[in-house]
């Protein structure tokens, strides 16, 4: 879990593409949001030192704390504030006092340049082998200016609210209390559109586990009889943690969801984050799905339904549909994040948000190996 820090680092991201909230005819917003990140630091007794974020690396401010980046220089880069790009590692990299977990705090909207996250994960990893875990705190705030993709280009100019993130690493229980006091402070100032995510290696949630089974198209096979696999017959009801299928000719697939009915969520294509995997029935099988494949993946709150496509050719067997603890994603993480930069919402998302987020899941998970999977869903099959 890693020791309890008395000094928190925090940076604000002093590039451009931050300058729309400071600007905002509503700029009070993003004030009160520096404001809490003081207060919260005061009412959680620590010591802080705030830097800029960007350049090459962290620029120190003084006199007046995180609150000088209401100044619209401190984005525009005139003075006392130099030009910087996105070098949002350069936070990691400030050395923090010895004996405890580092406390670090950043504030950015995590654009990246050109959308290249490895040298932040990078610098983040030092402070997750020292035991840090990992949270973030989501808002939108008002914003009034130029919004940029990855690699510079204006894509947008005018009003709306524009996402900021609050990415915390240090001892998994100060983490969260700083974040959530902040979360606090910013609900009471009227900011309702928040989200936060706390990524803890040592907490453990319940593995989900398929509840139903659904064949597409619906009508075409039947569900929960038993089945004949390998010259054995299995039968549901001795095997509570599967669904059985049978395929009828025309049946394209089967979608398995951790709750029934499903309704609501959000949905994407395969985003490489499952894995299928044949149970070997007899020592000699494969574990290859034999052309079994992924279509899509919807999330809705803590619930998952993964729809799969499986050929005429598939052989009949039991599939095992996993999602390693880090890698499953929440669903704000796919809401707010720009999958399509054509979208008409796509100004209010940002890119690259669910790669950082995942990554990172992956990597705070990485210090405590051999834990049970987020998602195991089971199922046995056959055509008729």
């Amino acid at each position: 879990m890693g020791t309890n820090a008395k000094e928190i680092l925090i940076g604000i991201d002093g590039s451009g593409s931050m300058l729309g909230h400071a600007r905002a005819s509503d700029a009070s917003r993003w004030l009160s949001l520096l404001q809490s990140i003081n207060l919260s630091t005061q009412t959680q007794g620590l010591s802080a030192r705030a830097y800029r974020i960007g350049a090459g690396t962290a620029q120190a401010l003084n006199s007046e704390s995180v609150t000088a980046a209401r100044n619209p220089c401190f984005f525009q880069g005139c003075a006392p504030f130099p030009a910087v790009a996105s070098s949002l590692q350069t936070l990691w990299e400030v050395n923090a006092p010895a004996g405890a977990t580092p406390l670090r705090l950043l504030v950015s909207d995590l654009e990246v340049n050109q959308n290249d996250i490895s040298t932040l994960i990078g610098a983040i990893r030092t402070d997750l082998s020292k035991g840090a875990s990992a949270g973030i705190l989501a808002l939108k705030l008002p914003f009034e200016g130029q919004v940029f993709d990855a690699s510079g280009k204006p894509v947008f100019s005018g009003k709306l609210d524009r996402p900021v993130y609050l990415l915390a690493t240090g001892n998994a229980v100060q983490v969260r209390e700083v974040l959530e006091e902040i979360r606090k402070n910013m609900a009471l100032k009227g900011v309702s559109s928040q989200q936060l995510s706390i990524l803890d290696a040592q907490s453990e949630p319940k593995t989900l586990t398929i509840n139903s089974a659904t064949l597409i198209p619906q009508t075409i096979g039947r569900s929960g009889e038993p089945l004949r696999l390998g010259g054995n017959t299995y039968n549901p009801s001795s095997h509570s943690q599967y669904r059985f299928a049978k395929l009828r000719d025309g049946s394209t697939g089967i979608a398995l969801a951790t709750i029934q009915p499903w309704s609501g969520g959000v949905t994407r294509p395969d985003l490489g984050l499952v894995k299928l995997e044949r149970i070997q029935l007899s020592p000699n099988d494969s574990t290859d799905p034999s052309g079994i494949s992924l279509k899509s993946m919807s999330v809705a709150g803590s619930n998952l339904r993964l729809e799969l496509e499986i050929p005429p050719s598939a052989p009949a067997g039991a599939i095992r549909a996993t999602i390693p603890r880090g890698s499953l994603p929440e669903q704000w993480w796919i809401e707010w994040d720009k999958d399509d930069p054509k979208a008409t919402n796509a100004k209010e998302k940002t890119e690259g948000l669910l790669l950082l987020m995942t990554t990172l899941g992956q990597q705070v998970q990485a210090q405590s190996p051999n834990k049970a999977p987020a998602a195991a869903l089971c199922f046995a099959f056959q055509h008729i």
